[in-house]
C-alpha cells in the first residue's frame, strides 16, 4: 500500500475527541482518530490537520467517520464567524469595476452557457451517466468572475426562467444567488467558486426522483413526500461517487433542508452539524423556490420570501446570515414587479444604492391596470417634488396584470 505523506502530526490540546462523518469534515480540523487502524490506511502519521481538500478526498477513501480535536460546536462556531465577521467589509471588498451596459453582452453568453450546462448535467445524472465537473466549474468560474465586476447584470438574467426546466433552472438560479451573496460578504475568489460549484449542483438528486412525483400538481401522499425528501441523500451519494468533486458540494447537496433547530431533515442536525456554506444556500434555494412559478403553485415576491427567512431567523435560519442576506437583496431587486400608491404597476430596472426604497421603475400599467405607453419614473426625482404617488406601494408577484419580467427581458428590456 502506498504511504501518504501528510504534515507532521501534533500533541492533542484538548481531551475531547468528537466523531465526525468524512463527509462533514472542513479545512482546519485535526483529525486524531480513524474509524479504523492507522495501519490500515496510507496516512503515515496518526492525527494531522485537514489542509486541503485532497486530504478530505483521501480519508473519503478510507473512512466513513473519523474524530476531530476539540468540539465541532467550537470548530464550527468559530468558522461561521469568520465567515459572518466579513460583513464588517461589506461594500468595500468589492467595487463595481464595469456598468451595466458594458456587462451585459458578456453576461448574456455566460448567463446561456450556464443554462445549458445546468440542463445538460442535469439530463445526464437522469440517465444515469456522470457529471462533466471541469465543464461546471468553468461555467461557475465564469459566473464569478462576471458578478465579482458587476453582479446586477446575471441576477436581472436569472430572471429568465423556462417552465419545463424548473429544477435545472432553480439550480443555477441558488448558484448565481449565492455567488452574488458571497460577493456581497467579501468572500474571497477561491471561496465564491467552491460556493457557487456547491450551490449549482444541490439539488442534483432530485433527478432522480420519479416525474410523477418530482412535477406532481397536487399534495404529496406520506410515501411520495418521504421519497421526495430522499432527493438530499441521493444527491450527496452522486456527488460522493465522482472523484474530483469539492467535498464541501457533498456537504451542501446533504444539508440544505437542514435547520438550526433540528427540524430540517434528513438528519435533523441542529446548528453545530450545519456548515457555512450550507446555511447560505438553504437561504438562497428557499428564496429562489418561494419566487418562482411551481408546477402546484406561483411565485410569491421578493418581499414575501424575505419575510418567510426573516420570521424564522434564529430558530430555522442563521441569524446573521438572514439580515446579510436580506441586504444583498435589497427591498426592490431588479426585475420586482411593483404597484405604486396611484395604482400605476411598473417593473423596477433599476436600483438606488443610496435610497433602495427609491429605484427606476418602466411603468407599464396605469392606474386600471390597462397597459400604457412605457415611461421610467426615477423615484429619487419624484421623492424630491414630493410627487408621492409616485412611491412604491407593494411588491406584487411576476405574473400579476399579466406582466412577466422574462417576456420583458426577451423583448431586449434591460436594467440601467
Amino acid at each position: 500500500m502506498k504511504k501518504r505523506i501528510v504534515r507532521p502530526g501534533r500533541t492533542i490540546q484538548e481531551n475531547v475527541k468528537t466523531p465526525i462523518p468524512v463527509t462533514g469534515l472542513k479545512i482546519g480540523m485535526y483529525v486524531t482518530e480513524l474509524d479504523r487502524p492507522w495501519l490500515e490506511t496510507p496516512f503515515i502519521l496518526q492525527g494531522f490537520t485537514i489542509e486541503n481538500h485532497e486530504d478530505i478526498e483521501a480519508l473519503s477513501e478510507h473512512c466513513n467517520f473519523v474524530y476531530i480535536e476539540g468540539s465541532i460546536d467550537a470548530w464550527l462556531g468559530a468558522k461561521h464567524r469568520s465567515i459572518t465577521n466579513k460583513t464588517a467589509t461589506t461594500g468595500s471588498a468589492y467595487r463595481n469595476s464595469s456598468s451595466n451596459n458594458q456587462e451585459y453582452q458578456s453576461a448574456s453568453v455566460i448567463h446561456q452557457k450556464a443554462r445549458t450546462i445546468t440542463r445538460d448535467f442535469m439530463d445526464d445524472v437522469r440517465l444515469g451517466q456522470g457529471i462533466d465537473i471541469v465543464q461546471v466549474k468553468q461555467s461557475v468560474s465564469e459566473c464569478v468572475s462576471s458578478i465579482i465586476r458587476n453582479p446586477d447584470v446575471l441576477m436581472w438574467m436569472s430572471k429568465i426562467r423556462a417552465k419545463d426546466a424548473y429544477t435545472s433552472e432553480h439550480s443555477l438560479n441558488v448558484g448565481l444567488l449565492a455567488i452574488s451573496f458571497g460577493r456581497h460578504l467579501g468572500l474571497a475568489e477561491e471561496e465564491l467558486n467552491h460556493l457557487g460549484f456547491a450551490a449549482m449542483l444541490h439539488d442534483v438528486g432530485k433527478m432522480r426522483i420519479p416525474d410523477e412525483v418530482l412535477n406532481k400538481k397536487g399534495q404529496l401522499t406520506d410515501d411520495e413526500f418521504k421519497l421526495m425528501k430522499s432527493h438530499a441523500q441521493i444527491g450527496r451519494d452522486i456527488l460522493l461517487s465522482h472523484k474530483d468533486i469539492y467535498h464541501g458540494a457533498t456537504d451542501v447537496a446533504f444539508g440544505h433542508h437542514e435547520a438550526l433547530d433540528g427540524s430540517g431533515y434528513p438528519r435533523k442536525l441542529k446548528a453545530s452539524g450545519i456548515s457555512a456554506f450550507t446555511r447560505m444556500v438553504t437561504l438562497c434555494d428557499i428564496y429562489d423556490a418561494v419566487t418562482s412559478d411551481r408546477v402546484y403553485k406561483k411565485g410569491q415576491s421578493s418581499l414575501k420570501a424575505l419575510k418567510i427567512l426573516h420570521d424564522n431567523k434564529g430558530s430555522k435560519f442563521d441569524d446573521r446570515l438572514v439580515t446579510e442576506f436580506i441586504s444583498c437583496i435589497g427591498l426592490y431587486p431588479p426585475g420586482s414587479v411593483v404597484e405604486l400608491v396611484n395604482g400605476k404597476v411598473g417593473i423596477v430596472i433599476s436600483t438606488n444604492y443610496r435610497n433602495r426604497h427609491l429605484p427606476k421603475v418602466l411603468v407599464v400599467r396605469d392606474e386600471n391596470k390597462m397597459p400604457q405607453p412605457e415611461k421610467v419614473l426615477n423615484l429619487e426625482q419624484s421623492a424630491k417634488t414630493q410627487q408621492q404617488g409616485h412611491f412604491i406601494k407593494s411588491i406584487v408577484p411576476n405574473g400579476t396584470n399579466g406582466i412577466r419580467i422574462e417576456k420583458y427581458i426577451e423583448k431586449g428590456l434591460t436594467i440601467i
